[in-house]
């Protein structure tokens, strides 16, 4: 995960292309399959994904919300369940998500694409 400028909310998937442990700088890939992006940025804009194993319910997170690459706050609402194929999903609600009933609804979400709150 990406924080696309110093101090600002705004946190994208994306992919280590190469990084620098001299200097503390990484390449990264936009994951956004209709960007071309690179980014070169310092280690206190990069979150490596996956620190994450076991979420409980009402654990605030970031997660990546569905059919996007852009990271939101969420709350879990249901722990990782494993899934056909090996890889894990976590059911959370996102903040300000609710419909317009003013339901928010619970969304799975990769277990890969959920990170701590950055701050």
């Amino acid at each position: 995960a990406v924080q696309v400028a110093p101090n600002d909310d705004t946190w994208i998937l994306a992919k280590v292309i190469t990084y620098d442990p001299e200097t503390g700088m990484y390449c990264l890939a936009d994951e956004d399959t209709e960007s071309n992006k690179i980014f070169n940025l310092p280690e206190s804009q990069v979150v490596i994904l996956g620190d994450i194993k076991n979420p409980s319910r009402g654990d605030p997170v970031f997660a990546v919300y569905p059919d996007t690459t852009s990271f939101y706050q969420a709350t879990v609402t249901q722990p990782a369940r494993k899934v056909a194929g090996g890889g894990s999903f976590v059911m959370v609600q996102f903040v300000d998500d609710s419909d317009e009933m003013g339901i928010t609804h619970d969304k799975a979400v990769d277990l890969r694409h959920i990170m701590r709150p950055p701050y």
